[in-house]
């Protein structure tokens, strides 16, 4: 998930094609801000620091998610990667810990250092000031930062889901009750009552005042409002899976194919919406060395299938890991979740044994429901001998 695009302190550090659309709306808001403040800026320089300042943020914005994976470490939690998140929030790279005091650490990290980086910018930004006006673009840059940086720290502490507040709100309930359950459920109450309430702050900005801000406020409150249902869910999933394990749920005796396959051969197949096949295991000499799943195919160009071999663009370790059948089936659709595949192999003993895939889990979460729930069957690609 993301692209790698450096590596500090061991972590590979991960971002997604979406920033280059966030950094030219901070650059064009910069510009306009620094314009108002100085109308005599010539319009190549405000357009540098509107650079500068966007390259600012996304530093700030490392620091933050850096913040996490570092205090992380700290309290023993093995981090190997980051997604770098536009204004915070959760991504399936976030470190956390089974622990809710340590959770809770790691989730305050980041704020706290968004809002130490403000703090020192401001001291920047009143130096500067005091210099006089030679200084005044240098000024409104640092302003600018400031301002963001304290968005991105307070924001980040609003007690909602996926926020870093909600987390640590669901943290101190978890750690106060002994139970993980009603840490989730209290941070999806929190994060519902607190969506709703900037939904109606958004709305009445609107009536009153008009403009895109009342918008685009309502439009967030009502995005942590479905992030907190999305929570209550996560609650019902995990109600459900729990006391299950990886062998009830698993594709057993699943497909495999070799490195030396080209991706034409079985495509269409993995493509196919009506089969079940969406994760293939790759072996080469009884070993598995990678999997090829639904993702993978899909970034790349039908045209190039038939020059693809499975080699060139499988997942394979270190990133891809293996399930054991007898670990908790919760534990394992977080670790699918996390690595963001579409599966991964169960091992026993060195054997493969089964596939625990995303959609192998719904459809036993359906089953679990009860036959009213259960979907049609779907067809599944042939097993050709076991391999393909």
């Amino acid at each position: 998930m993301g692209i790698p695009i450096a590596r500090l302190f061991g972590i590979e550090i991960r971002v997604t094609l979406g920033w280059a659309i966030v950094l030219a709306v901070v650059a064009v808001i910069a510009v306009g801000q620094l314009t108002t403040v100085d109308p005599g800026l010539p319009t190549e320089i405000a357009w540098v620091l509107g650079g500068v300042v966007a390259f600012g943020f996304f530093l700030s914005s490392l620091s933050h998610d850096l913040a996490h994976a570092i205090v992380a470490r700290r309290r023993g939690v093995a981090v190997s990667s980051i997604l770098v998140s536009f204004f915070g929030g959760a991504t399936p790279l976030d470190p956390s810990s089974p622990d809710p005091g340590n959770d809770a650490a790691i989730a305050a990290s980041g704020p706290a250092v968004s809002i130490g980086i403000a703090l020192a910018l401001l001291g920047l930004t009143a130096g500067a000031t005091s210099l006089g006006a030679g200084f005044s673009a240098a000024a409104g840059v640092l302003a600018v930062l400031v301002f963001l940086n304290l968005v991105l720290g307070v924001v980040n502490l609003v007690p909602a889901y996926p926020l870093d507040g909600g987390r640590i709100v669901r943290d101190l309930a978890w750690r106060r009750s002994g139970s993980e359950r009603t840490g989730l459920q209290t941070a999806s109450r929190t994060g519902r009552l607190t969506g709703y309430v900037i939904v109606i702050a958004g709305i009445a900005l609107l009536l009153l005042e008009g403009g895109y801000m009342g918008a685009m406020l309502a439009l967030t409150g009502w995005f942590l409002v479905l992030s907190a249902n999305s929570l209550r869910d996560r609650v019902r999933l995990d109600d459900l899976v729990g006391g299950h394990t990886v062998a009830d749920a698993m594709e057993k005796d699943p497909v495999t194919v070799t490195p030396s396959l080209t991706v034409d051969t079985f495509a269409s197949q993995l493509l196919d919406r009506g089969s079940l096949l969406t994760a293939v295991p790759v072996i080469h000499d009884e070993r598995i060395v990678g999997l090829l799943g639904v993702r993978q195919v899909r970034g790349m160009r039908a045209g190039e299938w038939a020059t693809t071999r499975v080699s060139d663009v499988m997942v394979e370790p270190p990133k891809l890991t293996f399930l054991a059948p007898d670990e908790p089936l919760k534990q394992a659709l977080e670790r699918v979740q996390r690595a963001g595949l579409d599966g991964l192999p169960v091992v026993d003993d060195g054997r493969l044994v089964g596939v625990l895939t995303r959609l192998s889990v719904g459809t036993y979460v359906k089953a679990l429901e009860g036959p009213a729930a259960e979907a049609p069957a779907r067809s599944r690609w042939p097993r050709r001998g076991g391999s393909a």
